[in-house]
């Protein structure tokens, strides 16, 4: 049972080498270097003793060797494309390879041996939680079994003994019988796997099984009663150090009259502790009152262990998920912060004087850098989902405010394809509301982006309204309308699910994963909402989904600033900046902005010398980091606000590519913010704003 870890990680190591035959093939057909060659090679002979050794693992389970079966069809598969390439490449040159590869024939089977990995691994962690359930359901029918065997016993015995002491003139051969049905009952009971005692309605031991005796290292009947077995067989209640009490033991409890009484306890035997569950019943004269009390037992030591050994696997294989949700938050992280400085730069470069192909390239690099940072998102949504990781805060928001936000971040897209981007809040609305603003921007720019992306011409019209409210709280419903392609009406059952997309060249023509959808329906579902979509082709497409929120008793004032139409950059030149940022290449990228116009910026590496700079000079506003090693951002300016009652203007600055976010700086006494990767024009908008004073309450 302890190998389903084992199994798992045999799964997923199947995947890896699948991959990197797949890299192999495609380094060769690109490169035509033969180092490729033997990495693909190496590759398949790592499969084959990989395949293997998982088949021999899960040889006695049927279900999981048919998945198996169909997992190696698929490789078989993979491997028949990758030696295609391969030999396109060798017979038909380099032109050749990369015509395979635009044909994109690997991809649909890239994506069934990913969900078939992925069955195989869900099925033996089924198997793991069945196993344990199992355990506990034979152990339970055993001993109730074994119990009603052994109550039918004696009292087939002391009918029997009723029936022949009764008949005086047949003493002796009642008698006879009586020890003979006695002794073959004995020997039944001896050969039990079970350990059996008697204790007679006086509290005195009447019979022991020999299994009795070699579990507990003692003759049960030398004890004169009930009360002695504690102290004589240092019985413990399972787990502590207590002496079990004799008035709670099963077989007394079962003395008393209780039906069926049953308990966990460790014995002392040989130096070590012993696990028993034990079991006891009472068995009535003919009187109807209690003759007997039969007492079953077992050591459980193997169970224990058994059952301790499902537990770590268990806990393994939560562990590899938890090790897999942390590797992606890190990974995200340390990518969208060099991320930020290559989309800066991008932006820098675009400003100066470059020929027109020169041009087309940075505006490529600038493209693919924000496809990445979106990629990047996406990815750690849904490792977190998985891991059921993902949380979900209760801070106070304005949905009016959220969606000006939202506008703001969106309206370059819908303008450069011509489109109307109109979002309206129904008065009905309450102006603040308790729920988690992240996610629901998330999800608002998840479906009004890809509005956006699919409609060429007409608009993206977004709404919202109360559905249902009491007095603490309401479900507000939400639409997001386009007049752009549709969906076909098959599709559309198909669309939350993961990368899927409404048409097999819709990722060639508009580009994306397919997880945007499948990520915003789970994030609305797991708030207890419920998100539905209807569509006409070539006539457009609405989402709608709703979402409960509670009400806000105290409503807290939320400030947004507007940007200016117009302002002169220059002006900033006569204030000083502070930047707290611990990357030096995002703080080389906000030097560089600023060096254009001659703005004056001091840099420190985290919160806590940031504070001491404010402490010791004159600054009119703070760039901040929210995280940086010793003190982040939050704690900075915590210490600002509360212990130090400092004013100055902080503007934060975060990896966490969300507008919601706004509201969590702003409740901490930030006074704006501003996410990674940094937009130039903003930041001096955002910077302007507050070393001016110049505070604009935006509408919708």
């Amino acid at each position: 049972m302890a190998h389903t870890y084992e199994v798992i990680s045999q799964g997923q190591i199947i995947l890896s080498f699948l991959t990197d035959m797949g890299t192999a093939s495609r380094g060769y057909a690109q490169t035509g270097n033969d180092i490729y060659i033997i990495q693909f090679n190496e590759s398949i002979k790592n499969l084959d003793k990989t395949f293997s050794y998982a088949r021999n693992l899960t040889a006695d389970n049927n279900e999981q060797q048919i998945l198996l079966d169909s997992i190696h069809s698929l490789i078989a598969a993979k491997t028949h494309y990758s030696q295609g390439l391969i030999s396109a490449r060798q017979t038909g040159g380099i032109d050749r390879a990369k015509e395979m590869i635009l044909e994109n024939g690997g991809q649909k089977i890239n994506q069934q041996y990913r969900e078939a990995i992925s069955r195989f691994t869900k099925n033996e962690k089924g198997l793991l939680n069945a196993r344990l359930e199992k355990a506990d359901s034979q152990f339970s029918f055993v001993f109730y079994t074994t119990i009603i065997s052994i109550a039918l016993s004696i009292m087939f015995v002391l009918g029997g003994l009723f029936y022949f002491l009764s008949d005086y003139n047949r003493r002796i051969v009642s008698e006879q019988k009586v020890i003979e049905s006695e002794s073959r009952i004995k020997k039944f009971l001896d050969i039990l796997p079970l350990g059996v005692f008697i204790f007679g309605r006086d509290g005195k031991a009447y019979y022991t099984n020999s299994k009795s005796t070699e579990i507990l290292g003692k003759d049960i009947t030398q004890i004169d009663e009930v009360a002695e077995i504690p102290e004589v067989l240092k019985t413990y209640k399972a787990g502590t150090d207590d002496l079990y009490p004799a008035s709670e033991l099963p077989i007394a409890r079962a003395l008393k009259g209780e039906t069926l009484t049953a308990g966990d306890m460790e014995i002392h035997k040989g130096g070590k502790r012993i696990p028993l569950r034990i079991n006891a019943t009472s068995v009535l004269d003919s009187e109807g009152k209690i003759e007997f009390a039969i007492s079953v037992f077992e050591d459980i030591t193997e169970l224990k262990r058994a059952e301790q050994e499902l537990i770590i696997a268990k806990q393994k294989a939560e562990e590899s998920s938890i090790l897999k949700e942390a590797f992606l938050a890190n990974m995200s992280h340390e990518i969208r912060t060099p991320m930020n400085a290559i989309i800066g730069f991008t932006e820098l470069l675009q400003k100066s004087s470059l020929e027109a192909k020169e041009k087309e390239y940075v505006d490529i690099i600038k493209s693919s850098g924000e496809n990445l940072l979106h990629i990047i998102n996406d990815i750690l949504d849904i490792s977190k989902i998985e891991a059921r990781m993902m949380t979900f805060e209760s801070f106070p928001l304005s949905i009016k405010e959220l969606f000006y936000s939202i506008k703001v971040m969106l309206m370059q897209k819908a303008e450069s394809k011509n489109l109307s981007l109109i979002f309206t809040c129904d008065p009905g609305v309450p102006d603040i509301l308790i729920g988690d603003a992240n996610r629901l921007t998330q999800i608002m720019i998840n479906l009004v982006s890809n509005a956006i992306k699919f409609t060429e011409k007409g608009s993206v019209e977004v709404f919202a309204s109360v559905l249902s409210e009491n007095e603490d709280a309401c479900v507000v419903q939400f639409f997001v309308k386009d007049t752009g392609i549709g969906i076909a009406s098959d599709k559309l059952k198909r669309i939350f699910e993961r990368f899927e997309q409404a048409e097999i060249n819709t990722s060639h023509k508009y580009g994306g994963t397919g997880l945007g959808l499948s990520i915003a329906k789970q994030m609305v579902d797991l708030q207890g909402g419920e998100m539905m979509v209807k569509s006409t082709i070539n006539a457009g497409t609405e989402f709608t989904f709703t979402l409960p929120f509670q009400k806000s008793k105290d409503e807290p004032s939320i400030v947004i600033y507007s940007p200016l139409k117009e302002f002169d950059i220059s002006e900033l030149s006569k204030f000083n900046i502070l930047l707290a940022e611990d990357s030096m290449v995002n703080a080389k990228l906000i030097t560089s902005l600023f060096a254009q116009y001659n703005i004056r910026v001091d840099i420190t590496e985290n919160g806590r010398d940031a504070i001491e700079k404010i402490k010791a000079g004159h600054y009119d506003l703070v760039l901040m980091d929210m995280e940086m090693p010793e003190m982040n951002g939050y704690e900075a300016t915590i210490v600002l606000r509360n212990e130090l009652q400092n004013p100055i203007p902080i503007i934060a600055m975060t990896a966490h590519a969300m507008a919601g976010e706004i509201e969590k700086c702003l409740n901490l006494g930030m006074n704006d913010y501003i996410s990674k990767p940094i937009n130039a024009k903003q930041l001096f908008e955002k910077i302007y704003n507050n070393v001016k004073g110049n505070r604009k309450v935006p509408e919708a």
